[in-house]
């Protein structure tokens, strides 16, 4: 697997261009940011060729490139859990009414609604739903590479936020938690964590050092 990040957007967001190996054009593409002049610019100089982009949540930070990554690959098909689908639309519940701006996309084309795995451009994900940061929030994580990206789930160091307006910021929290250590803690050590903000880390210093799962 080959993995090249970019870091986008005035919020810092982690966009992650994920391929099979280096011969490969065909990506997909892991999130974008308020700003993706540079994702396009990117993906345009190296000849990649973006099949699908899959949104970890519906965050404004996250979902406000769609449209225009739309605009310049045609083919590409949108992904996001159930449960944010509807922040595609809806400048309030994705916060985007923070920026100063309503950032709104058009419908996502595929959408995740249970837990299993997924086999895009060759690379195989399960798809793990970790609620909490939004209803919708997922990581997604391939055992051959064992690589997870986190979203906003699980940082280094840290864990998601719960104090957005219109949140039960405490019930948000336990949730978000919870999902951590149900679901992620149990993976192996040795996996890397690639979060939507920061730096990379390892589940084995996550399960020892992160203050919030302790």
């Amino acid at each position: 697997m080959q993995i090249d990040r970019l870091v986008l957007g005035a919020y810092e967001t982690n966009c992650y261009v994920v391929r099979k190996d280096e011969k490969t054009s065909d990506c997909l593409i892991i999130d974008t940011g308020l700003s993706n002049e540079a994702l396009i610019d990117f993906l345009k100089d190296k000849n990649f060729v973006p099949r699908v982009l899959i949104l970890t949540h519906g965050h404004a930070d996250h979902i406000a490139g769609v449209d225009i990554l739309r605009e310049h690959f045609d083919k590409i098909k949108v992904c996001i859990h159930r449960d944010d689908s509807h922040m595609l639309s809806n400048p309030d519940s994705n916060l985007s009414f923070l920026t100063g701006m309503k950032i709104t996309a058009k419908p996502a084309e595929i959408i995740f609604d249970e837990e299993k795995e997924v086999e895009l451009i060759n690379l195989k994900f399960q798809v793990i739903h970790t609620p909490g940061h939004t209803p919708g929030g997922i990581c997604l994580y391939n055992s051959e590479e064992k690589i997870l990206f986190s979203g906003d789930t699980l940082f280094a160091g840290s864990v998601g936020r719960t104090d957005f307006p219109g949140y039960d910021m405490q019930k948000c929290f336990d949730q978000l938690i919870s999902s951590i250590k149900e679901k992620l803690l149990p993976l192996p050590n040795d996996i890397t964590v690639l979060s939507g903000h920061g730096e990379a880390t390892t589940m084995e210093l996550e399960k020892q050092y992160n203050p919030f799962l302790h």
